[in-house]
């Protein structure tokens, strides 16, 4: 009989050594802020070269989230009239990040190790596969893909059909490697999912996985914007650093407001499509004004839609 770990185990943190280092570089991290601040968003070089000191320090002081954070600035675009504001969002979570780890040893135990995941540090899968299991059908609800430098990265979004919950499955594959486990969106699996500890799970480990006929409905969905707010509200006041969150809704229709794409629900809240209008266009086409179930990943903003169920038939985006 296997014994579960708790998910508030210790055993999930890095050790002392590495604690220190991660300290030190988050020091360096406060600092860089200052002076960001200091010389204005307008008046900084946010380019990879000017960003490769500091995200370079980060690496070295095992905070490989935050120089991924980091390294974004470079890639948003200041022609776009959201640039401020988006340069603005990474800083002000990587300010929430220093403050936090200066004050880590008052939050609680799931915070700190959320915390210490965003910043870099990845538990041993040999420890996570010791806590426990929820054993289900798993529908994919989506599958991304993202490159950096000579890293691919695959985003796996699943939903049990019993448990209704939903789980990302995070892969990396390195240069030419492919990924340990090619999962489809045209087909389902039955296996044992396994959460990462922390003070709002999302990603997970699916374990001893089989392929199943395609299931072709989403198991768990909200009835209406309001409802799913509430729970990503209380998602964020747990885990403040949470950037995609999964949106899966019922009985919704797309609408248009100039040239801008809206979800409407059947209460006529609102929300703001993401997706490129030209991705959008043949649905909207072909759906008209019948409601139809969604699933996307929410940022705080806008929903990007990754696949949709109309008709009783489930649909990659």
């Amino acid at each position: 009989m296997r014994t579960s770990t708790s998910p508030t185990s210790s055993l999930f943190l890095p050790g002392p050594d590495r604690q220190t280092l991660m300290d030190k570089g988050i020091v360096q991290l406060d600092q860089w802020l200052i002076d960001v601040m200091r010389i204005g968003l307008l008046q900084y070089d946010f380019s990879d070269e000017t960003l490769f000191e500091i995200s370079s320090r980060m690496v070295d002081a095992k905070l490989g989230g935050v120089a991924r954070r980091i390294r974004k600035l470079s890639s948003l675009e200041r022609a776009d009239p959201n640039w401020v504001k988006q340069v603005l969002q990474i800083l002000g979570d990587l300010y929430l990040m220093v403050s936090a780890f200066k004050n880590r040893r008052q939050l609680t135990l799931t915070m700190q190790i959320s915390l210490f995941s965003l910043a870099g540090f990845n538990a041993k899968k040999t420890d996570i596969l010791t806590l426990n299991a929820i054993e289900d059908f798993w529908l994919v609800c989506g599958i991304e893909h993202d490159a950096e430098e000579n890293l691919k990265v695959r985003y796996t979004w699943l939903m049990g059909v019993k448990s209704k919950r939903t789980a990302l499955l995070l892969d990396f594959a390195f240069g030419r490697s492919d990924f340990e486990f090619n999962y489809r969106f045209n087909q389902s699996y039955q296996g044992s999912l396994i959460y990462y500890p922390g003070a709002f799970p999302l990603r997970a480990i699916l374990q001893d996985s089989v392929p199943i006929k395609k299931i072709s409905s989403f198991p768990g969905a909200f009835d209406s914007m309001a409802k799913f707010l509430d729970i990503y509200a209380t998602a964020i006041s747990r885990n403040p650093w949470i950037v995609n969150f999964p949106a899966c809704l019922k009985n919704v229709s797309l609408t248009k407001a100039g040239d801008q794409f809206l979800l409407r629900d059947q209460h006529d809240e609102l929300m703001t499509v993401n997706n490129e209008n030209s991705a959008i266009w043949p649905l909207f086409s072909w759906i008209a004004v019948d409601q139809f179930t969604v699933f996307g990943i929410w940022n705080s903003e806008t929903i990007t839609i990754l696949s949709y169920e109309y008709r009783q038939f489930h649909y990659s985006l």
